[in-house]
């Protein structure tokens, strides 16, 4: 509550009119009025008499920085940025607490206030926890809307971070071309003078991510950067990347010595989303490639990250690398269980909820339930679809075209 609403109860309370508070503190009617409208700010002595006057209790009408515009500008300004700062520790420590309405207030609130920094940070951090939270659509939209940001400034480290964030959800989305534009324009971007080592190489993992003929070209350049990064989150990241990136050339030794750069450096004080994500991920990794070496410890390792996070959305992913795991050992039963568990019990967004019927399908095909397999691809080709993660969607669909002779000539 303002000064002037609590002045005018507190009048109201004492059964005083504004000429008979005025004419008690030496002021007029009409200064009174102006006070309770915040037209007019107090001095302290002021206060000090009507809180006498009217049989309050010291400090009762507020602290001085509230009595003028240029305070209580202040007071609105420490308590925005203490608002998104509070977001910024929720995210960090991996919180499911969904925060979109919450940057929403802030981006409005700094609009309104005309904090342009602030309004950048908190709409890039709404693209971020749209993303965690599989909200694709969304996000892409918001990443446009950053973007658009980005290039008004003609900043290069902001239009570098907008690119990247569109690259990565284009490539969410299925958007192959559109991906790998927008990684090559955030590379580009990112190598004008003033971007940091670290935007660079965000730039160049989203950039080999969404794939193309400069691939080779942007892993040969990351690794140039790597020994410059500072320890943290993300030398970690970098090291995931070209981790994926060894494993795609076949280069297992090398996938494996990169996959252990990322462990060194990934830890829950850096990112801890990045850290929780890491075990399951890399599991999943080795056993599409065919290697199953360590491939249970990462596993048991990535149980114990999970349950600190206590994120349905983390467990559907290790539920996910889980069932392929237990696949690949031939143990198709309990890989079907797993699947099956998290789908009844987890409250997961239509994406995650699309990898784990994707996943029961190939599990079901395994097993020669080939309606099954049918029914669970297509569901999650509509779920997929439903998320905006339309890659995903083509692979589901495509797996279930590839079952519909087999399988209906079963029925």
């Amino acid at each position: 509550m303002s000064f002037g609403k609590r002045l005018r109860v507190a009048r109201q309370s004492a059964g005083q009119t504004q000429a008979e508070l005025g004419a008690a503190v030496d002021v007029s009617n009409s200064y009174i009025a102006h006070l309770e409208t915040g037209r007019r700010a107090p001095n302290p002595e002021l206060v000090e008499r009507l809180e006498e006057s009217l049989g309050l209790e010291p400090g009762t009408l507020g602290a001085p920085e509230e009595w003028s515009p240029s305070g209580r500008k202040r007071q609105l300004k420490a308590t925005l940025l203490a608002n998104f700062e509070q977001a910024v520790l929720l995210r960090e420590s991996g919180s499911t607490v969904d925060m979109v309405p919450q940057l929403n207030a802030i981006i409005e609130d700094a609009r309104l206030q005309g904090q342009r920094d602030l309004v950048w940070l908190a709409c890039r951090m709404r693209v971020e926890s749209e993303m965690d939270a599989g909200a694709i659509d969304a996000a892409s939209q918001h990443a446009v809307e950053l973007l658009e940001m980005a290039r008004k400034t003609n900043d290069s480290t902001l239009t570098a971070v907008a690119e990247t964030k569109c690259a990565s959800l284009e490539r969410l989305k299925g958007n192959e071309a559109a991906a790998r534009s927008h990684g090559a324009a955030a590379v580009i971007a990112s190598m004008r003078d003033g971007v940091s080592r670290e935007h660079r190489a965000d730039a160049l993992c989203a950039a080999i991510a969404a794939g193309g003929a400069q691939v080779a070209e942007w892993a040969t350049m990351l690794r140039t950067i790597y020994p410059t990064l500072d320890v943290g989150s993300m030398k970690g990241r970098t090291a995931w990347v070209l981790a994926n990136v060894a494993f795609a050339d076949e280069d297992i030794d090398e996938g494996l010595r990169w996959q252990d750069e990322a462990s060194r450096h990934l830890t829950p004080a850096g990112q801890f989303r990045s850290w929780v994500k890491w075990p399951a991920v890399a599991a999943q990794v080795r056993v599409n490639v065919g290697v199953l070496d360590g491939v249970a410890d990462l596993l048991e390792e990535a149980r114990v990250r999970v349950a600190l996070s206590a994120s349905d959305e983390e467990m559907a992913g290790l539920a996910a690398s889980e069932a392929r795991y237990l696949v690949a050992i031939k143990d198709r039963e309990s890989a079907r269980r797993v699947l099956l568990e998290a789908l009844e019990s987890l409250e997961v967004g239509v994406a995650s909820r699309g990898h784990l019927r994707l996943e029961l399908s190939e599990v079901a095909a395994a097993d020669g339930d080939l309606a099954e397999a049918s029914a669970a691809a297509l569901s999650a080709a509509k779920l997929f679809t439903e998320a905006g993660s339309l890659r995903e969607a083509q692979k589901a669909f495509e797996q279930w075209t590839a079952l519909q002779p087999t399988a209906s000539a079963c029925v």
